[in-house]
């Protein structure tokens, strides 16, 4: 049998473990005082049998509730062990109304249904700043990005899970975008090369010129003309590479996979075979309405970057670079001479001048 605790005053602040034990404590006296009652009896009492066996059905009930709120109060889940203690308390009435003892188990539901003060108020209120903050620090730590960013990088993950196996690109093709993002892809002689160094052709090897074609064909790269022997990534282009970056697993290994990956991909009931065949050679562009909806995430770095870059151009627009002389000081207004600016002559004996006519 289980030992009843001492009572709860009403205005102290306790766990829902405690509130729910104790209903649980009643319910088991409750049931206890049916069983004695049946036990009393000179003779066989179905009414007095049937009272016990429903007011230990609800002391049952009340116990395994009360281990339950302890269970998920012990795991930090306190909105799930209060509820569970309102559970217990409702058995523990049960089992009291039952056993035609004296309610003292609805007591217990102010205790839980209490209204908290100002002060726990402001106590959880900054325990939760608190929390919150030492997770944001944490993540920041972990990610090296702000809440907002950290969001636009789930979105934009989710993105590349739905639109990287639609591109048809090939370990080959990121390759050769990744060289064109860091300026390192040129136009010569016909083939596309891979310098040695970025910003200017050194010199290196060749990349497989139908690769680059079709990337180019699709939007993706912008080939340079005449003098200009860049291959340079275009705006579609650094989304797509980003996306590919992503989403690794929706690359195909080679130029053969990526091909016949298209080839499924473009197959259609009714469709000819050349027709097919026509449409795997060319990669499909992004959509244009999800590039103008897609944003991607920034790190805290790049965040401090940018912000450096535009207080400096802030500054050289506004003149700032130019004067950083040194400021000559400036005299109080009661120590400045006084300066007056008359006309000459005087304009009150000097003879009028007559205004020059207008007419010839």
């Amino acid at each position: 049998m289980r030992t009843a605790p001492a009572s709860i005053p009403p205005d102290l602040v306790v766990s829902a473990t405690h509130i729910a034990e104790q209903a649980a404590s009643q319910a088991v006296a409750a049931a206890d005082t049916a069983m004695h009652a049946a036990s009393r009896s000179p003779a066989a009492n179905s009414r007095l049998e049937s009272i016990m066996f429903a007011a230990h059905t609800a002391a049952t009930q009340a116990e395994h509730f009360a281990r339950l709120a302890a269970e998920q109060e012990q795991a930090g889940n306190r909105a799930a062990s209060r509820n569970l203690a309102v559970r217990a308390i409702e058995h523990a009435v049960v089992a009291q109304e039952t056993a035609g003892v004296p309610c003292t188990a609805r007591e217990l539901a102010a205790l839980v249904e209490r209204r908290r003060t100002e002060a726990e108020l402001k106590e959880g209120a900054r325990a939760k700043r608190e929390r919150d903050a030492a997770y944001e620090a944490e993540m920041r730590a972990a990610t090296g990005m702000d809440a907002e960013n950290r969001l636009l990088l789930d979105i934009a993950t989710s993105k590349a899970q739905c639109e990287v196996p639609g591109l048809g690109w090939s370990r080959g093709m990121v390759r050769a975008m990744e060289l064109a993002s860091a300026g390192r892809l040129y136009r010569r002689d016909g083939f596309a090369w891979a310098s040695g160094s970025a910003g200017r052709f050194t010199g290196g090897r060749r990349v497989a010129r139908e690769r680059v074609l079709m990337l180019a064909r699709a939007g993706f790269l912008a080939i340079g003309r005449r003098s200009d022997r860049s291959i340079a990534v275009t705006a579609m282009g650094e989304v797509a590479l980003y996306l590919a970056h992503l989403c690794p697993e929706g690359i195909h290994a080679d130029d053969r996979t990526a091909h016949s990956a298209r080839l499924i991909a473009h197959r259609r009931r009714g469709r000819r075979s050349d027709d097919v065949k026509a449409a795997a050679m060319a990669l499909v562009p992004l959509d244009r309405y999800f590039l103008r909806r897609f944003k991607r995430p920034v790190t805290l770095a790049e965040q401090n970057a940018r912000a450096d870059l535009e207080a400096e151009q802030t500054w050289e627009s506004e003149g700032g670079a130019r004067a950083c002389g040194p400021l000559t000081p400036r005299l109080p207004l009661r120590d400045r001479p006084l300066q007056l600016f008359l006309p000459l002559g005087d304009p009150f004996t000097a003879p009028a001048t007559p205004a020059p006519s207008r007419r010839p």
